[in-house]
């Protein structure tokens, strides 16, 4: 088997792997980690057969570090997969084994990634406790671990205090992405940048506040030529669904709807539920702007009775405005008042809730002494 990425940290992977062919036990370990790199770029099926025969492997030759590794890539398999699933039981689990085995460099890895996982669960609390525990441990060569955790708190800052607060974190995350020659990471970083601009966007037009213009749309298509460059992203199925939101808010309704539709089944099924709830509440306000009236109020309903099955706890709130938000228009539109104005209510009250969380992780992240990267 042979996958060959254009990404530079695949190609240094090759060459260690190749230099200690002679040495299998350190050579396994090299291969689940470049493993764990083409579940990054988007290749599931090369990285499973491998994992599958370093699982076997790791059964007739058993070492901890090995286990460790293995125990983090599957962790980071059903993350990509569903960002969900298994994923933060086998993330944790490959934290404690490297722990007991003393390899320090994969345990802060492990914690940056809990840390990740924490942002997209909303779990701020755990996400400050994974994020100095990793910091602690961090080695001026563990650029993985240093690239991971400060994408996290890059994350939490944008949510927290926008993109001026996020920026020391995104500058250091890039710092680590390019000493460890991880074009994956640099790709990631460019697009969560983009993502976090384009929700603020769409944020602001929906609670009917001043705010940029779609046009960081052009940068969605940079994303698609580098991910193209590198060999393959892990989600490339959110770019257009980004590029959807925005030419909704642009008013180009038929061509979001036509992207909606040929990207949301594909978004659910792979565990974008959150995320997509809001997005049936943006295609059914398309519909109620292209004539489909009975269509969008369909799809209204089904959305405004499937938001009542998230859990606030660890929802998030901003798509949860959002989608009241949305969802009032769209009764509007249709001259259901009374539907329109429970919805407005609804957003309101969720906007309030989303400013008092921002306020609440700036306070937490602040505290932690989280505010900026090491010097």
């Amino acid at each position: 088997m042979s996958v060959k990425l254009r990404s530079r940290l695949a190609q240094k992977l090759d060459g260690e792997i190749a230099a200690v062919a002679a040495m299998p036990a350190r050579c396994a370990v090299l291969q689940a980690q470049r493993a764990i790199l083409w579940l990054r770029h988007g290749r599931e099926a090369e990285a499973r057969e491998e994992l599958d025969r370093l699982h076997a492997r790791a059964l007739q030759h058993p070492r901890v570090e090995l286990a460790a590794w293995l125990h983090l890539a599957e962790g980071l398999m059903a993350y990509f997969g569903a960002f969900g699933g298994d994923a933060r039981d086998r993330v944790r689990r490959a934290r404690v084994v490297a722990h007991a085995g003393g390899h320090a460099s994969l345990q802060a890895l492990a914690d940056a990634w809990l840390a990740q996982m924490d942002f997209v669960g909303r779990d701020i609390e755990n996400l400050v406790d994974h994020a100095q525990a990793a910091l602690a441990a961090l080695q001026p060569t563990d650029h993985a671990a240093g690239y991971r955790v400060a994408t996290a708190l890059a994350s939490a800052w944008s949510l927290a205090g926008g993109e001026s607060a996020a920026s020391p974190w995104y500058a250091w995350a890039r710092q680590h992405a390019i000493a460890e020659g991880d074009d994956a990471g640099l790709a990631a970083l460019h697009y969560n940048q983009t993502l976090m601009r384009g929700l603020r966007i769409r944020h602001a037009a929906l609670a009917g506040e001043p705010g940029e213009a779609p046009a960081v749309l052009l940068g969605i298509e940079s994303i698609d030529r580098y991910d193209d460059a590198v060999g393959g992203s892990a989600r490339a199925d959110l770019t257009p669904l980004l590029r959807a939101q925005l030419l909704t808010v642009q008013g180009d309704f038929a061509e979001a709807a036509a992207l909606l539709q040929a990207q949301l089944p594909a978004a659910m099924a792979a565990g974008l539920a959150r995320l997509g709830i809001s997005l049936l509440a943006d295609l059914a306000w398309c519909w109620a702007n292209t004539g489909e009236a009975l269509r969008a109020r369909a799809l209204a309903d089904q959305a405004a009775i499937e938001v009542q099955a998230e859990d606030e706890r660890c929802c998030d709130i901003d798509e949860l405005a959002a989608l009241h938000a949305r969802l009032a228009q769209v009764y509007a539109r249709l001259r259901e008042d009374g539907l329109a104005a429970a919805q407005a209510d609804a957003a309101a009250a969720a906007w309030a809730r989303d400013a008092a969380q921002r306020r609440d992780w700036a306070e937490r992240l602040t505290a932690a002494g989280l505010s900026s990267p090491p010097r």
